[in-house]
């Protein structure tokens, strides 16, 4: 366990480096490069196995999208990030997460206080400028994380931007399982009052842990409204989870 550790933090002093030092020099092409490959050495780190759903015949386009995804976990973005790297909305606490917080506005994460109307206005108007410069947008519509069972409601604020750009919306579903068991693992759920710390030991005392990901079809956000194409977008969701749980 301890040299997992020292890993850890070993990835975690090689973001700073290239944060700091490679990013100020890097084009936007580079940078996302840095970004997919950190994240992988990470998950690798931390002995999560990433598997993508044989339904899922999907080949990243070289296009902008708005990704949305069902949200068990701060792992979740690694996992992105390690498929396709993003631009993700986050909540706003997560500036005071320690390391994570100093590394996610090195990154340009766009901060959201969903009980601010202010603040949401702002993360509408910030992911429509990131779009529009030809970045991929991720976020997570729940608002909050759950156990993994299944996706709460996605509010409609973050879609309303992928209608300003006129940006296709691409829905992933996932869902963390024991590679040895195929079933449920709660391990990686942040959910409760569970702290990041906490979190992280947790999943760091875990010996197998794998995430399954099913990419859906993308949805044009043409003919809808905000709260349309939320709904659609929820159900897409559910549709792939219940794949990847069958």
């Amino acid at each position: 366990m301890l040299i997992k550790y020292l890993r850890l933090l070993a990835a975690f002093a090689n973001a700073f480096v290239i944060l700091w030092f490679k990013f100020p020099r890097a084009s936007r092409e580079q940078k996302l490069s840095h970004i997919k490959e950190w994240s992988t050495h990470v998950l690798g780190v931390m002995g999560v196995r990433l598997n993508i759903a044989p339904s899922s015949t999907f080949i990243w386009p070289n296009k902008t999208q708005l990704l949305v995804a069902n949200h068990v976990s701060w792992l979740d973005v690694l996992v992105i990030q390690a498929l396709h790297p993003c631009v993700f909305v986050a909540k706003s606490e997560v500036r005071q997460w320690p390391l994570v917080g100093s590394m996610a506005q090195a990154c340009g994460v766009v901060f959201v206080d969903r009980s601010s109307s202010s603040s949401a206005r702002k993360m509408v108007d910030d992911v429509a400028s990131a779009l529009h410069h030809g970045y991929c947008v991720a976020g997570f519509p729940e608002g909050t994380s759950s156990e993994g069972h299944d996706v709460s409601l996605f509010h409609a604020n973050l879609f309303e931007a992928a209608i300003h750009r006129e940006v296709e919306v691409l829905p992933l579903a996932l869902r963390y399982t024991d590679p040895s068991t195929g079933q449920l693992c709660m391990k990686a759920a942040f959910v409760g009052d569970i702290g990041f710390i906490e979190s992280l030991h947790q999943v760091m005392c875990t010996p197998r842990l794998s995430v399954d990901v099913q990419i859906g079809k993308t949805v044009s956000p043409q003919g809808h409204s905000r709260r349309t194409l939320a709904h659609l977008s929820h159900r897409c969701v559910v549709a792939q989870l219940e794949a990847l749980s069958a």
